[in-house]
C-alpha cells in the first residue's frame, strides 16, 4: 500500500529498497540516538482477542455504495459522526453514518475541480475536513466533509538538495508533514549499497513556509531495477514511516526496532521501542524466492535473450540477513502506536488465510505492547480507544471494511 507521488512512483520503478540492517534510523543533531531504545521492553505474551465485528460494508454489486475496491484509507470522525472511506478504484470519497449508512460520494476519476486522478492517501484534518494526497497530479487537497470548496494544496517548493516531496498527514494546528529524499548521486553497482536520506518537512496549510524538523541518517540501501523485484517480495529493511499526530513520529525498522519522537518544533521527545523480533534470512527462503521469480519469469513472454539476462540477475541478489521487523505502522486516533510483524515471503498463502491477524499497540516510551488477534486478513486502517477498522476480504475477494470492538483491557477512555 505505497502513497507515493507520481514521479516518485516513476523512480521506484527503477528501483527497490533493501537494507544491510544496520541499527539507525536516528534524527539529526541528536547524538546518542542509535543507542536509545537499545533495551527492548518485553511484549505480553498472551494475545487478547478483538470482538465481533459490529459493523461490515462492502458487497460487489456493481454500482452500490459499497462496492470497494483498493481501498486507499478509512477515518472515523465520532464527534460529526461520520465514517469516510477512500476508495483508490475509482477515486471516490464514501461517507458513511457509524452505523453504516451511506450519505454521500464525491471526487472521482477526472480533471474537473472536484474530482482526482488518483486517490493516493485520506488523512485526518483539523475541523470538519479531509486531507487527500492525488499521487498522479503531485497534489494535496482539503475537502470539507459537507458540499464547501475543496482547497488545493501547493507541493513545496524544495531546494536542489531534497526531491520527491510526499504527503504524511497534517498536525493539529494545520501544518502538513512532508518527507523528501536526499539523494545519493553517484550510480549503482551491482552487489552494492549506499546511503540514502530522508527529510520530514513541515508547511503551513498552504503548503509554504518550508521546516525541516528532523531527518533519518545513515541508512544504506541497495538500488535494483524493479524487475529484479517483481512484485516487492524481496525482503528489505529498514522502513521509514512518517506519523503525525500532536507531534511527529519517525518509525525505522532496524536491529533495534524503535520509534523516534520529535515534536512539532523539532524537539526530540523518548523513542517508543518496539518488541518484536527480527526473522532469520535462511537459505530456504533464499531458494523459494529464486523459485517463485523463476516460476514468474517462465510465465512472461519474454524475448529469449530478455529471459536469459533476467535468470543470470537471479545469481546475484542481494539478500540481507533478517526479514525487517516490521510490516506494517499505524498511528491510533488516541494516540498509541500500532504495529504488525513482517511475515516472510514463503509464507503458505492459504495458511495466512485462516490465521488470525495480531497486531501489538503500544501507549508510549517504556511501555510494553500488547498484542491483539484480530480476525484472519485483517489489515488495520484506523483504530481509537475503544475499536478499530481494517480490511477483509470475502470468499469472492471483495474487499470489505470491518469496524470490530476492541478487549476490555486495551480500551482507554474515550474524549467527549
Amino acid at each position: 500500500m505505497t502513497q507515493d507521488s507520481k514521479t516518485l512512483n516513476r523512480y521506484r520503478r527503477y528501483c527497490m529498497l533493501a537494507a544491510l540492517g544496520l541499527p539507525v534510523a536516528c534524527l539529526d543533531g541528536s547524538p546518542g540516538a542509535r543507542d536509545a531504545g537499545s533495551t527492548q521492553p518485553e511484549a505480553d505474551p498472551a494475545p487478547l482477542r478483538a470482538g465481533s465485528p459490529r459493523l461490515t460494508l462492502g458487497n460487489w454489486s456493481g454500482g452500490g455504495h459499497t462496492d470497494f475496491y483498493d481501498i486507499a484509507g478509512v477515518i472515523v470522525d465520532r464527534r460529526a459522526g461520520v465514517l469516510i472511506v477512500a476508495n483508490r478504484g475509482d477515486a471516490t470519497i464514501r461517507t458513511f453514518g457509524l452505523g453504516g449508512e451511506w450519505h454521500s460520494t464525491r471526487a472521482g476519476i477526472g480533471g474537473g475541480p472536484r474530482e482526482l486522478a488518483e486517490l493516493t492517501a485520506l488523512f485526518e484534518y483539523r475541523g470538519d475536513s479531509l486531507l487527500v494526497w492525488d499521487g498522479d497530479r503531485d497534489q494535496a487537497s482539503i475537502w470539507p466533509y459537507s458540499e464547501g470548496d475543496v482547497r488545493r494544496v501547493a507541493v513545496p517548493s524544495l531546494p536542489d538538495s531534497l526531491r520527491y516531496p510526499r504527503l504524511h498527514g497534517a498536525l493539529a494546528d494545520g501544518r502538513l508533514v512532508w518527507t523528501a529524499e536526499l539523494p545519493y548521486r553517484q550510480p549503482d553497482e551491482v552487489g552494492e549499497s549506499h546511503p540514502e536520506r530522508r527529510a520530514i518537512i513541515l508547511t503551513s496549510p498552504g503548503g509554504t513556509d518550508f521546516e525541516t524538523v528532523a531527518a533519518t541518517s545513515d541508512m544504506r540501501y541497495f538500488h535494483y531495477e524493479a524487475s529484479n523485484y517483481q512484485q516487492g517480495r524481496a525482503p528489505f529493511s529498514p522502513k521509514v514511516f512518517v506519523l503525525p499526530r500532536d507531534s511527529v513520529i519517525l518509525y525505522g525498522s532496524t536491529e533495534h526496532p524503535r520509534a523516534e519522537h520529535v515534536s512539532g518544533g523539532g524537539t526530540r521527545l523518548d523513542p517508543i521501542t518496539f518488541s518484536v523480533a527480527s526473522v532469520p534470512v535462511t537459505g530456504a527462503h533464499r531458494a523459494w524466492e529464486i523459485a517463485d521469480r523463476l516460476r514468474r519469469l517462465n510465465s512472461r513472454p519474454l524475448p529469449a535473450s530478455l529471459l536469459q539476462g533476467q535468470m543470470e540477475i537471479l545469481d546475484i541478489l542481494p539478500f540481507p540477513d533478517s526479514f525487517p521487523v516490521l510490516g506494517e505502522v499505524v498511528n491510533g486516533d488516541d494516540g498509541r502506536v500500532w504495529v504488525r510483524g513482517y511475515r516472510p515471503p514463503e509464507t503458505d498463502s492459504s495458511r495466512v488465510e485462516e490465521e488470525m491477524s495480531v497486531w501489538s499497540v503500544y501507549g508510549g516510551p517504556g511501555k510494553r505492547g500488547q498484542d491483539i488477534e484480530f480476525p484472519p486478513g485483517f489489515d488495520l486502517l484506523w483504530a481509537d480507544g475503544t475499536e478499530a477498522v481494517g480490511i477483509v476480504r470475502d470468499p469472492f475477494d471483495v474487499e470489505q471494511v470491518i469496524i470490530v470492538p476492541l478487549p476490555a483491557a486495551v480500551q482507554t477512555r474515550r474524549e467527549p
